[in-house]
Parts: structure tokens; sequence; C-alpha cells
């Protein structure tokens, strides 16, 4: 057991773990190309924020693959919510031209609605782990310890 690994919460002690994943809107293949800025403005968010980051990928340039930990005062769309404002203000700010040719009109679109999200047990950890490594992105962006 790692020691930052449960989380203290008034008399109560916490370890969660969310499996989530992300897809661009109309399930558009908008990330391809920006891979590293995508990533890059996720973990932007995460150091705004107080959830953390564990893993995260993508795909084949229209979804993100994200293992990730949220207090439990935090609601998961909540989070989601945050992830997908955050990072569609920024890469809209630093990728405008590469963001029109998949979306247009006046309001900066870049995620779609829902989100996928499932609990992850410690002994299924793992293999979400190797499923998120092993996406199609070149280089996947691991904790920072």
């Amino acid at each position: 057991m790692e020691p930052d690994e449960y989380k203290p919460k008034a008399s109560a002690k916490v370890r969660t773990r969310y499996h989530i994943v992300l897809v661009t809107k109309y399930r558009k293949r908008a990330l391809a190309g920006i891979e590293t800025d995508v990533l890059a403005s996720i973990r932007n968010a995460e150091c705004r924020s107080r959830f953390t980051i564990h893993r995260i990928n993508t795909g084949d340039g229209n979804h993100v693959h994200m293992l990730v930990s949220i207090p439990p005062d935090m609601t998961i769309s909540g989070t989601v919510g945050r992830i997908k404002q955050l990072s569609t203000h920024e890469l809209w700010e630093k990728r405008p031209d590469h963001l029109r040719h998949y979306y247009w009109g006046e309001h900066h679109r870049l995620w779609s609605g829902g989100y996928y999200c499932e609990t992850v047990g410690r002994n299924s950890e793992s293999v979400v782990e190797r499923y998120i490594d092993g996406q199609q992105q070149a280089e996947a962006i691991h904790p920072r310890h």
C-alpha cells in the first residue's frame, strides 16, 4: 500500500479510482495530431483541481482514457465537467485553426455531452492501467511522482 494511497477525510480513509473515457463531439477525430496538447490541457485541469490522474492516454483521435481518483466530497459529473470545460477552453486558445476543421459556429465545442465511468478496484487497477497504456497514442503521460 502506497503511503498516499488512502486519503483521510474526517474520520474515514478512502481510496477511489475511476476509469473515465471522454469522447469528442460527434466522435470526430479532432484530437488526432494534437494529442500532446490534449493531454497537457487535461493535466493543467488536474493542477487547478483536487482530483488526481494516475494514467491518461488518447485513443484513435476521438477519445481519451483516464484512471482518476476523485475526493469523496466531489462528484464524478462535476469532475468530468471541470475537465471538459478547462481543456476545451485551453485547446481552443492554443489550437483554434486545428479545431475549426472539425467544429464551427460561435460556440467552441470539443467533447460530447456524455462520458463513460466505471469504478476500479485494487485487483482490476493494473488491468485498466495496461489497457490505457495500450491505446494508440504514441506517448502516454504517466503519474508525476
